[in-house]
């Protein structure tokens, strides 16, 4: 047998192996020995050459990979493929200089080639490079198949051009599951909710039955707008389809439930779930200490411990919360300091700004100033924040609202003035109420409504019901250019305590209300409508914006 046929037997050998490796472990091929093997024999064979390149990036070996392929004699369009390899080991910036010198050479593209390309352009949200490789598609006229298809709506969708998702849907004329959940998920990454729900109810669910992926987004969509009722239907659909045990549902149930209010339909759902992973794990914890169980979060990640499931960069934001949710300070600092070391998890803003904020909440404010000043990151302060944010009327209304507390009258008007002359304007306070299939939108000081002196002649009556068990209406934070008594009435009319009001006129007693709000609450609001709660012993949800 030839030195040859043996080369090229150890490498179609081991490329098989390679395949099989878990990543992230590092290789176990003797890379270097192919090396010296590929150089006595001076092998040259383009076929060989492509199982090597194809070795080196399955085993993590991108530039070793990238070396070979530029000392190439000839390239073909197997060699290039090894752009996909690039993708799966998240080598992104060498799959572009791949995907660039395909670009120069006079070669034929295939599917896979396309494909890997369109990959490449969502994982790097690069729509202009989607462009061009769309552009060169109908230019050497590819036709387009269903996967290459999905892959353009895809592509779209990740780089936040729905316009042109949609258009390459409507242009393939053959529907299945596939392309219909992909056009889900592009309106889906566009924060357009409804719309990915409206796509579904038109598809319909006859000829073309949803699978896995598609419940998934639609309760992720229903999550994002809190619309509990139409949950718990498409949950129905869910069992009757047969997908209950399938894990990335179950973990779109438990997030819906917990995002839509219903913390304890999350806990039931997550208890009868077969498979759970870290993420079934983090919703869980989050829905608890978003509704300020942090106890229930701190048990449940104790749960999580002891079953052998290891925390992440978000589980320990969401139990750096719940720690401060509870006022367990030690407790924060130690997850802080001492665990997430342990499990290798480095901190960055967000767990800085949770600790900030677990300090500051227990009155810490010397050792929170503290913490700030020795801290080895970049704070994301209001002033730099505007900068980097320019167009974020919520920052410039944080800064304001800070300014307002202390009566610093000039660092209020400097920031209207600075959001004036940038354009900026803040977005107005709507919320919304569900009752009886009927979703009711309420706008701050609302007028249009057609019953909206009953439900001012309802706020009134609510807040005088309030006002022995502390309840003072929160000026603070309001404009400073009008007097009190009208800064007391616009607290009175903002849109969450307008959609209570109406939920309480409308709904049988002891019922739940289900409010959402667009924009954050604000202090008075929170601390009215808990009140609100006690005296109407009523059970009661608002999900805003955080």
């Amino acid at each position: 047998m030839s030195a040859l046929s043996v080369i090229e037997q150890r490498l179609l050998k081991w490329n098989k192996v390679a395949s099989l490796l878990p990543k992230p472990n590092k290789p176990l091929i003797p890379i270097d020995r192919l090396n010296e093997l590929l150089k006595l024999s001076r092998v040259k064979d383009v076929f060989q050459i492509n199982s090597l390149i194809n070795l080196y990036v399955k085993c993590g070996e991108t530039v070793r990979a990238r070396k070979l392929f530029d000392l190439m004699p000839e390239r073909n369009v197997v060699s290039c493929s090894a752009l996909s390899g690039y993708l799966e080991c998240g080598a992104f910036k060498e799959g572009v200089d791949v995907l660039r010198r395909m670009a120069y050479e006079d070669l034929v593209w295939d599917n896979i080639t396309y494909l890997s390309s369109l990959r490449l352009c969502s994982n790097l949200r690069d729509l202009d490079l989607g462009l061009q490789i769309h552009s060169r598609m109908i230019r050497f006229g590819f036709s387009c198949e269903v996967e290459a298809t999905g892959a353009l709506i895809n592509m779209y969708g990740k780089c936040g051009n729905v316009i042109y998702a949609q258009r390459v849907y409507d242009d393939t004329h053959a529907q299945n599951i596939v392309l219909n959940t992909t056009i889900m998920d592009a309106y889906f990454q566009d924060k357009s909710f409804e719309e990915a729900l409206n796509l579904f109810a038109k598809m319909g669910t006859k000829d073309v039955p949803p699978n896995e992926f598609t419940f998934a987004i639609l309760l992720n969509s229903i999550a994002e707008l809190s619309l509990l009722k139409q949950g718990d239907l498409l949950h129905g659909l869910v069992l009757k389809s047969g997908y209950k045990n399938h894990l990335m549902v179950g973990n779109a149930l438990v997030n819906m439930y917990a995002k839509s209010g219903s913390i304890v339909d999350a806990r039931k759902t997550f208890s009868g779930m077969a498979f759970r992973d870290i993420i079934t794990w983090n919703t869980l914890i989050c829905g608890f200490s978003h509704h300020g169980l942090g106890k229930e979060a701190l048990e449940a990640f104790d749960r999580m411990m002891y079953a052998g499931e290891f925390p992440n960069r978000i589980t320990f934001i969401v139990i750096l919360q719940a720690c401060c949710h509870t006022g367990f300070v030690e407790r924060g600092l130690y997850y802080f300091d001492q665990l997430m070391k342990q499990f290798d998890v480095q901190p960055d803003l967000q767990h800085y700004t949770c600790i900030v904020g677990l300090l500051s909440k227990a009155g810490l404010f010397e050792k929170a100033e503290n913490f700030m000043r020795t801290a080895l990151i970049e704070w994301d302060v209001a002033e730099y924040a505007m900068e980097k944010h320019p167009k974020d009327s919520g920052i410039y209304i944080l800064l304001s609202n800070i300014h307002a507390r202390s009566r610093e009258w000039e660092g209020v008007a400097n920031v209207r003035s600075l959001m004036n002359k940038r354009g900026v304007k803040k977005d107005p306070g709507v919320s919304w109420i569900g009752i009886r299939n009927q979703t009711h939108v309420f706008l701050a000081e609302e007028s249009q409504h057609p019953e909206i002196m009953l439900i001012y002649a309802k706020v009134k009556e609510v807040l005088s019901k309030i006002r022995p068990l502390g309840y003072s209406p929160d000026v603070a934070g309001d404009f400073h250019d009008i007097d009190e008594e009208e800064r007391e009435d616009n607290l009175s009319y903002h849109s969450e305590k307008l959609a209570v009001a109406y939920g309480l006129m409308k709904t049988p007693e002891n019922s739940p209300l289900y409010v959402t709000k667009n924009v954050r609450i604000c202090d008075d609001c929170h601390f009215a409508i808990k009140l609100i709660s006690k005296v109407s012993k009523r059970y009661i949800v608002i999900r805003d914006s955080h």
